[in-house]
């Protein structure tokens, strides 16, 4: 019996998480705009723009990057038909994932992300090793522009900033993608992100 509930419990959570049905946005408070720190995906100057809550270790966020990402990109953000504007979460507040994802938002910016984001991807939890500290030392080591970024904001303002405002509109949940001021939460295949954008942008 314990087996059943288990498993019942299990396929309620993913299907939560996985959003197959005609999604349902929500409009949103609060404007969410982009701001210089967060991570774009895509050419900066593309006409339609989409912001993504997500936190590396939120499982079915590294499911959207791995499985509905390439496509999107190839399609749409290499074509400069779209940007992703990711904004970054860390809820609990742990010095060591506020300092990578820190570190995430200067790489983007100065440097080269595509490896860094892999790794993130891949393995989140490498964050907490020795391994991360030395991999963000000879980053740092190599590009001064990147250093500076990283040691001179050690309150991780923009951060926090990311979750209040999230909290501000009553978000729960990542990935929770904004699209003119409407939020759609959980994971989609490529196919049912199309139809959205199709909906939000026609594209």
């Amino acid at each position: 019996m314990k087996r059943y509930l288990v498993l019942g419990l299990s396929l309620l959570l993913v299907a939560a998480c996985h959003n197959s049905k005609a999604p349902k946005p929500v409009t949103l408070k609060n404007t969410v705009t982009e701001k210089p720190e967060d991570v774009v995906f895509g050419n900066k100057d593309a006409r339609a723009t989409v912001f993504m809550y997500a936190s590396y270790q939120c499982t079915y966020c590294r499911y959207f990057f791995a499985r509905t990402y390439p496509e999107l990109k190839k399609n749409y953000l290499d074509t400069g038909k779209l940007k992703l504007v990711v904004k970054w979460l860390d809820f609990g507040e742990r010095p060591k994932m506020l300092n990578a994802l820190q570190a995430a938002s200067c790489i983007s910016r100065y440097g080269i992300y595509d490896k860094f984001h892999e790794l993130m991807i891949v393995n989140p939890a490498v964050v907490f090793t020795p391994k991360f500290d030395d991999l963000l030392d000879t980053i740092m080591e190599h590009n001064p522009v990147i250093a500076e970024c990283i040691l001179d904001n050690d309150n991780y303002a923009y951060l926090r900033g990311n979750v209040s405002e999230f909290r501000a509109n009553k978000l729960t949940g990542t990935p929770t993608f904004v699209m003119n001021n409407r939020a759609y939460k959980g994971y989609y295949s490529y196919e049912n992100f199309k139809k959205i954008l199709e909906k939000e942008f026609q594209l």
